[in-house]
């Protein structure tokens, strides 16, 4: 990655380098087509990623546990059901794992997904892909003092009339109000830059420590042109035996299946 971050007047840091990377992806949509997103309207953006804008949005990581950890987030066994677990177990005179069936079995008689696992078919239906550029690209890096002076300036007032946020930090870029990042990604992706071109996507990186993640607007594939300038191999199966996907569900309280 590029150590060099160009800082001008009227627009984010940014910087030139090339994508290289990984991506999960359900094997029957392929890697380079992710869900098109409409037109943006703030209170209808709760399902987005993190820097989704009108159009697709492609999403890839530096390493294949950041992949990994990206797309297993939301299946992590957090505190709060690791207490209770232990709280049955201690209680009950239960093993971990009956306690953790147990637990389960109560949450899903809720209405609530089954915590800390994820269905085999789920695994079985995706496929880990590394994606390339065929080029240097160009990123905004928005983690840069220069890029939020330029996000208070310009984007400041917008985002407290539609989120209440008075001043941006780096906790509202890596947080989860996806109102606010999508509208600074929405204003960037359509900001011409100084050159008169405009930026592919934003760098940032990863918030679970696992290296350095992209998010590529796909401008070429909206506008019905050919020759994408990202590119993808075949893929391959999620093995059970990934060392990367044992690492990630080990670290985050998840039972493969």
């Amino acid at each position: 990655m590029s150590t060099i971050v160009e800082e001008v007047d009227g627009q984010p840091s940014i910087v030139h380098a090339p994508l290289n990377g990984y991506r999960i992806a359900a094997e029957s949509y392929g890697a380079l087509n992710p869900i098109e997103r409409d037109h943006f309207f703030p209170d209808d953006v709760g399902s987005w990623n993190r820097f989704d804008t009108t159009g697709r949005t492609l999403y890839a990581a530096s390493t294949r546990n950041g992949a990994f950890s990206e797309c297993l987030y939301s299946y992590r066994l957090d505190s709060s059901a690791r207490t209770a677990i232990g709280f049955m177990a201690e209680r009950f005179g239960l093993t971990e794992d009956e306690a953790y069936n147990l637990y389960a079995d109560e949450q899903e008689s809720l209405g609530h997904d089954r915590p800390g696992g994820f269905p085999a078919n789920w695994r079985e239906g995706r496929r880990l892909y590394h994606l390339s550029s065929t080029q240097d690209l160009t990123w905004f890096d928005l983690s840069t003092t220069h890029s939020l002076q330029y996000i208070d300036k310009y984007i400041g007032p917008e985002i407290y009339r539609t989120c209440g946020v008075k001043a941006v930090d780096l906790s509202h870029l890596f947080g989860p109000d996806r109102k606010l990042t999508t509208l600074i990604a929405s204003r960037l992706r359509n900001l011409r830059l100084e050159d008169g071109s405009f930026a592919d996507g934003v760098s940032f990186t990863s918030r679970h420590g696992a290296g350095n993640c992209w998010a590529f607007w796909m401008r070429r594939t909206d506008d019905e042109m050919d020759h994408e300038l990202v590119t993808s191999d075949v893929g391959s199966p999620n093995s059970t035996e990934d060392p990367d996907l044992l690492d990630v569900t080990s670290r985050f309280n998840i039972r493969v299946n």
